[in-house]
């Protein structure tokens, strides 16, 4: 036998290999993929001074579409663009309290257990805190970001970097994320608007890591 005809008959041989392996890796087809499951959604968000804690720092409730992004580059950099047909969760109701001063270097926030909600198109529902608490950090020492899009120093709009994570767990039992436990890290800017600071505005990339928990009675 020829080195040709080896050479064909060896890559016929590998093909359904190769079909196998590009299939369980494309989630189009509905398939899960291998334990954690990573989403990352670009979150355009929006929200109002609703009320105060008992220690009198501010709540704000805020909420917003969160996009699948176009495309990831080599470098690992993550599109900002934003195409409204891939809108794949929607977040609502997130009590964001913030402590200390807003003009301190740094602003600690937490969203209030249990009410940052993700609802997905096929039902699935996912809650914040599962035993441990979202929060994050608005960083005032980095100054702001003037290459937002969003900033305008003449109407009072400062964007400040923010980061951080938190636990989520999913409360519906339905959809594909049924029954799952995972984090959500964010990292982006909220616009505070020094002109009305009742209201509060932001964009984040948020990766979400899911897996279905050895014990669902574990989890508070």
């Amino acid at each position: 036998m020829s080195n040709l005809k080896k050479v064909l008959i060896g890559a016929l041989m590998l093909l359904p290999l190769v079909v196998s392996t590009s299939v369980s890796a494309d989630d189009n087809g509905g398939q899960k993929l291998v334990e954690p499951v990573t989403l990352i959604f670009n979150f355009q968000v929006s929200g109002q001074l609703t009320g105060t804690t008992s220690a009198g720092s501010p709540i704000y409730t805020v909420g917003g579409p969160g996009y699948a992004p176009p495309a990831i580059y080599p470098d690992g950099q993550v599109s900002d663009d934003i195409d409204p047909g891939r809108k794949g969760v929607e977040l609502a109701n997130a009590q964001i309290t913030f402590t200390g001063q807003m003009t301190d270097p740094i602003v600690p926030f937490t969203c209030l257990p249990g009410s940052c909600t993700l609802t997905f198109p096929d039902g699935s529902v996912l809650q914040s805190n599962a035993g441990v608490a979202l929060e994050g950090r608005a960083i005032n020492l980095w100054g702001p970001v003037i290459k937002s899009p969003s900033y305008d120093p003449t109407k009072g709009i400062i964007p400040i970097r923010i980061l951080g994570c938190g636990g989520l767990k999913e409360v519906a039992g339905k959809g594909r994320w049924a029954g799952m436990v995972g984090s959500i890290c964010f990292n982006g800017t909220l616009n505070f608007n020094e002109s009305n600071p009742t209201s509060l505005t932001g964009s984040s990339k948020c990766t979400i890591t899911l897996h279905t928990p050895a014990n669902p009675q574990m989890i508070p």
